[in-house]
């Protein structure tokens, strides 16, 4: 069992890693609640359960230029 601590440490560093793009898109949407095409609470949806996908689609689509 060698390096079994190491394992340990991905194991809880990496679902940080993976949640942390749909925790930054859902504070950039309470600050900036002005969004295109979807209503704000769509926009939530998306990124909670998108992840990377849907961070990506909020920065492209959802943004309001006007902030």
């Amino acid at each position: 069992m060698t390096g079994s601590a190491n394992e340990t440490a991905w194991v809880a560093i990496v679902p940080l890693i993976a949640i942390l793009p749909a925790i930054l898109c859902m504070i950039d949407i309470s600050r900036h609640p002005r969004t295109r095409q979807f209503p704000p609470q769509v926009w939530l949806a998306i990124c909670a359960f998108g992840n990377i996908i849907g961070l990506l689609a909020y920065l492209r689509f959802g943004c309001s230029e006007d902030r």
